[in-house]
């Protein structure tokens, strides 16, 4: 996980030993964001449906779905190898003011082992970062 520009320590959240993971933004479809829920990364709870028609990262319908699932309080799930996933988007979205809110993002360490960290807005010199950059940099 790394989020230049955000002052540490980060907000974090420990589980209960056996405590399950919360309903949480997983990934994306075409034209669907998938929530899941527990610790199984295909049980699929919900979707919510978007316009699909433009790059994501540009999209502003799919941008205002997630912006209303983070006021709803779902954590985001990292996704290191998806450059374009939910919390990656949130991200990049609040380093170049599109996004001006936290959110969370829930990680996993192992099986049934996760945690949730509160991604504050970035300021510029923190942890070297210099300002927006174009999107996947």
């Amino acid at each position: 996980m790394q989020h230049p520009g955000r002052r540490l320590p980060f907000d974090v959240y420990f589980p209960a030993p056996g405590e399950q993971a919360p309903q949480r933004v997983s990934h994306l479809r075409p034209g669907q964001i998938v929530l899941v829920a527990s610790g199984q990364a295909d049980t699929v709870c919900e979707t919510v449906v978007f316009d699909d028609h433009r790059p994501r990262w540009a999209n502003p319908a799919l941008r205002a779905a997630l912006t209303a699932l983070n006021a709803r309080g779902l954590p985001f799930q990292y996704q290191p190898h998806d450059p374009e996933s939910p919390a990656a988007l949130m991200a990049w979205w609040q380093e170049n003011g599109q996004l001006a809110s936290s959110y969370r993002e829930l990680s996993w360490r192992g099986p049934g082992d996760w945690l949730i960290t509160r991604i504050d807005l970035p300021h510029p010199g923190v942890m070297g970062w210099t300002g927006p950059r174009p999107f996947g940099h």
